[in-house]
Order: structure tokens, then sequence, then C-alpha cells
């Protein structure tokens, strides 16, 4: 079994035991060492094992909510805590462990492939020739990001890239209608009259794309992932949430990003 998913199993099981367990006494309070010993064992078995296999597949930021409901737990294990605290507690950890599993589960029980960097035609979607040209140099500094260890510059490549493609995409349609009625498409909040594509994101694009079928489930929750690195350009962004990129993160998401060019294509 994937070590990831393994892992996060193992987790959710600890939680629902300790769950079981503080079940069976009717005291309204956890006052027992015993107890505490075991609130203690759990959080510290998360944060010295089960941490450690969790962040080699994930970036630090997708483990945040979860970290803070073990730290809670470790706090709580040194006073004498209210039961139904702790259940609660308890609760909310089983839950974002789920999370955590599903919302990732793509990204790490079917790793990408290495595909050859070849430049596609872009031809076939962008008609404008000095566009062509500008797409393909484009693409050949994703790859020289990529290999030069520049990760977060890689990442704002691929993703000016994928913007690039799919708005080309949209242009070359004789009908746009599809895509401005798209449930997916944003609203002008206040009129609900769908924005122009100057307005559109890259969350935007590629979630119409994946509305209208242009893209596969997988590559939009992919897409997904590399939206949220490219947000973290802002230096700001990026220290509030302490992600700090490696060149395995842009290759994964090189691999991402040529798949999804070649299915627009």
């Amino acid at each position: 079994m994937n070590s990831f998913i393994e892992t996060i199993d193992k987790s959710v099981s600890e939680i629902e035991r300790i769950d079981k367990l503080f079940k069976k006494s009717k005291s309204k309070q956890v006052q027992t060492k015993d107890e505490r010993d075991v609130l203690k064992a759990v959080a510290i078995t998360w944060f010295k094992t089960h941490r450690i296999v969790v962040v080699q597949m994930l970036q630090e930021i997708a483990v945040a909510a979860v970290d803070k409901h073990y730290q809670d737990i470790l706090t709580l294990a040194d006073k004498s805590p209210l039961r139904q605290k702790c259940l609660s507690k308890f609760k909310k950890i089983k839950s974002e462990l789920l999370k955590l599993r599903n919302e990732n589960i793509t990204l790490v029980a079917n790793p990408t492939p290495k595909t050859v960097d070849t430049v596609p035609d872009f031809s076939t979607v962008v008609t404008d020739q000095e566009m062509q040209r500008i797409m393909t140099s484009r693409w050949g500094e994703c790859i020289s990001c990529v290999e030069n260890n520049a990760p977060l510059a890689s990442i704002v490549m691929m993703g000016g890239l994928l913007e690039t493609l799919l708005l080309s995409r949209i242009n070359r349609l004789q009908n746009q209608a599809p895509v401005f009625t798209a449930k997916a498409a944003p609203k002008n909040p206040k009129t609900s009259q769908t924005l122009p594509l100057n307005e559109w994101t890259l969350k935007n694009y590629i979630e119409v794309a994946h509305e209208l079928k242009w893209i596969s489930q997988t590559e939009k929750d992919l897409g997904v992932v590399l939206r949220d690195y490219r947000n973290f350009i802002h230096p700001f962004k990026q220290k509030t949430y302490s992600v700090f990129l490696e060149q395995k993160d842009s290759r994964i998401l090189w691999e991402l990003c040529k798949t999804i060019c070649r299915q627009l294509l």
C-alpha cells in the first residue's frame, strides 16, 4: 500500500481507538494519569512518526490544520480537560486526516511518470505566429527553471503558459457561448453576469476547461495544486504559510503542466 495512505489510515485508527477509550468513562473531566498519557502518546506519535511520512509527499502547509489539532491534544494532556472537549477534538482530527487523504490521493497515489520535453505544436490552438514563438520560448524557459533548481520561477512560468493556452483555446472557438454559460464561469456578484475573460484567473480557466471536458478530473485536481503554488510568488504569502518549494516539486508540476497542455492541443 502507498506509504502516505497507510500512514493516514494508521493515524485515523489511533484516533478512533482513543475516542472509543474516552467514551467508556462517564466522568466529565479527564483526570487519570493513564488517560492523559494516552493523549500525549497519540500526539507525539503524529509529530515524531506519522507526520514525517506525510510531509515527504506533501508541503508543510497541507498538514497545518492537522498539526494544530494535535498540538491542542498535547496541551490538553498537561491538564484535566473536559472529556467532551477531547471527544470533539478527536472528531476534528479524524475529519482533517480523511480530508488530507482524500484531497491528495491522486497526487500521491499516482505519481506522474517522466515524459519528453519536446515542444508541442501550439499552432493547433494558437493561430498567431508570433504568439506561437513566444509559447515555444516559454516552454523552454519552464524546462530551464526546472533543471536549474528555480522551482518558484518555474511554477510561475507554468501558470502563465497554461493560462495563455486555455485562453487561446477559448478564443479559437466559433461559438463561445458554452464557455460563458458554464456553471464554473466566474460571475459578477452584483449582476450575476459572467466576467469578461480578462478578469478570469487560472482557477476559472481550469474549472471551465474541465466542465467542457477539455481536461480530465485528475488534471483539474492537480491543476489546482499548481495554481495554489503559483500564488506563493508573493513573499508575504510564502512567509505566512512557511512554504519552500524544492526542485522535486517543480519536476512533478512540470509533468502535470505538460499533460494539461497536450490535452488542450
